[in-house]
């Protein structure tokens, strides 16, 4: 028996091969017939060959992006990309999925390498390559060198919607091949939320592939928008409740351990979070495992500035956000003496900035803005009813449900407890025959306190004792995780669990 599984793998290995084959084959035919019937092996594994075959598969494709073999990264940018439509603009990318001109690996030796890490600002939504933070960086450090010095690099590491955790992965499993001399990790509201991966040939997905079993529960601020249609944005960056805590104190956890590698490779770090409105709970979690001079705050009031933006409605920054943001690191970067072997010397302009720009971000800091005044326009209540939801309540759902109620095989939820001792859980299964034996953990914070196990369309209605320690919270999440799901209409791609009519915690 253990020999005819073996032999079945190893079948379904050979078929999962040809497939590859046939598809570069089919893809590039062309390539193969100039070659003289080279092997089918050459073209999965002859490097040239194999890069002209994506190269047309590319060609062929619509989107951008390109599946990467880490989980929690998921996602780079295809490579070799050239004047692709994104944005607005035209992008291209080097070979290692990066909007970045060619860079060697490892760094060659007299190099100074700074790496500007981050998502989509970093990337540069909106903007041409030679208008970005670190394009700018890069010249005021090579002009202002009162050193001698071999090359100066500022390298852009960044991707669209990739989150603090995936950045600090990306980064720290290639710190010893790119040797940075300063890491500059920019923060911005979103980076708390789900990255998703890539389907197809270059589409986003709904999924984080570091989190298979959640399907296509992907996580975001504008989550409600999306699945209500309504028009306010998620609590998921306040930090009130489990769901948004842990997330800060994972990215947390992960800019400390990519900092302290850094370090231990001779290299500096410096996070920048940019203010947007919560700028004191970003500091106070993301900056937890960093000596103070590690971090620097940036004011809220910067994004809305429209003189910085792409436009009313996009707060990227454009090219003179991104050329003042550079003056603003460099200052910082010649003060604190970050990178010392350079001897910078003082630039009026830069100086200007930080003094501007510092005194008002670290004034925000001493005066957050508090719940009570993020609550002027919504409030949290500690019911929702999915039959007749508004803009409040839908904004009070992290992801994972949509209009009419239905539950992926993940979902979060904020609710306000202040001693309320039970969780009313009310709903109806999905009339689906493979979902027989469904079984959904319900969590209040990180503690399960029951289960569903919805029987065919019938309704229910269950009740859940709250933990004493958790009653006497503000807030709380609810959380709901299946051991199946299945596929709904029209595409298959929605994965559905349950209907969830109502959730509230009661006296």
């Amino acid at each position: 028996m253990e020999t005819d599984a073996r032999l079945r793998r190893a079948y379904r290995a050979l078929l999962v091969l040809g497939g590859c084959v046939v598809g570069l084959l089919l893809s590039c035919g062309f390539l193969l017939a100039t070659r003289g019937g080279e092997t089918e092996n050459r073209a999965l594994y002859d490097p040239e060959l194999r890069r002209e075959a994506v190269a047309e598969l590319i060609a062929r494709g619509q989107g951008i992006w390109d599946a990467f073999p880490d989980p929690a990264v998921a996602r780079v940018l295809q490579s070799g990309l050239k004047d692709r439509a994104f944005a607005g603009i035209t992008i291209d990318s080097n070979d290692f999925g990066l909007r970045e001109r060619p860079f060697q690996l490892p760094k060659p030796d007299g190099t100074t390498r700074v790496v500007i890490l981050g998502d989509s600002v970093v990337m540069g939504y909106g903007v041409r390559a030679e208008d970005r933070v670190g394009v700018f960086l890069e010249k005021l450090l090579t002009d202002h060198a009162n050193s001698v010095h071999g090359p100066i690099e500022c390298l852009h590491f960044g991707v669209s919607t990739w989150n603090l955790y995936s950045e600090c992965a990306f980064l720290r499993r290639q710190l010893s091949l790119v040797k940075p001399d300063l890491v500059v990790q920019i923060a911005v509201s979103n980076d708390l939320e789900d990255n998703p991966g890539a389907r197809g040939m270059g589409m986003l997905s709904t999924w984080w592939p570091r989190f298979p079993e959640r399907a296509d529960s992907c996580l975001f601020v504008e989550w409600p928008r999306f699945a209500f249609g309504t028009r306010k944005s998620s609590w998921l960056l306040f930090g009130l409740d489990y769901e948004s805590r842990s997330r800060f104190e994972e990215a947390g956890r992960e800019i400390g351990r990519l900092a302290r590698a850094v370090d231990q490779r001779g290299g500096r770090y410096l996070l920048f979070i940019i203010g947007a409105g919560q700028l004191a709970t970003a500091q106070h979690y993301l900056g937890k495992e960093l000596a103070p001079e590690r971090s620097v705050p940036f004011p809220s009031s910067f994004n809305r500035d429209e003189r910085f933006r792409n436009s009313k409605s996009d707060p990227h920054w454009n090219r003179a956000g991104h050329e003042q943001a550079a003056l603003f690191l460099y200052e910082l970067v010649r003060a604190r003496n970050l990178l010392p072997a350079l001897a910078l010397e003082p630039h009026p302009a830069a100086t200007e900035v930080v003094q501007r720009l510092l005194p008002e971000a670290e004034q925000e800091l001493k005066r957050p803005k508090t719940l009570k005044r993020a609550l002027e326009d919504r409030t949290i209540s500690s019911t929702i009813d999915f039959r007749n939801i508004d803009d409040d309540a839908a904004a009070q759902v992290y992801g994972g449900i949509v209009s009419g109620g239905f539950v992926s095989a993940y979902a979060s939820l904020l609710l306000r407890s202040e001693g309320r001792a039970r969780l009313m859980v009310a709903g109806r299964g999905l009339d689906r025959s493979e979902l027989d034996g469904l079984m959904v953990a319900v969590f209040i914070d990180a503690t399960q306190v029951g289960t569903i196990a919805p029987k065919g369309a019938d309704s229910f209605t269950m009740t859940f004792e709250v933990p004493k320690e958790l009653a006497q919270q503000t807030f709380v999440s609810v959380r709901f995780q299946a051991d199946d799901f299945a596929y709904a209409l029209p595409d298959l791609r929605s994965c559905q669990t349950f209907i969830l009519d109502q959730v509230a915690l009661e006296n």
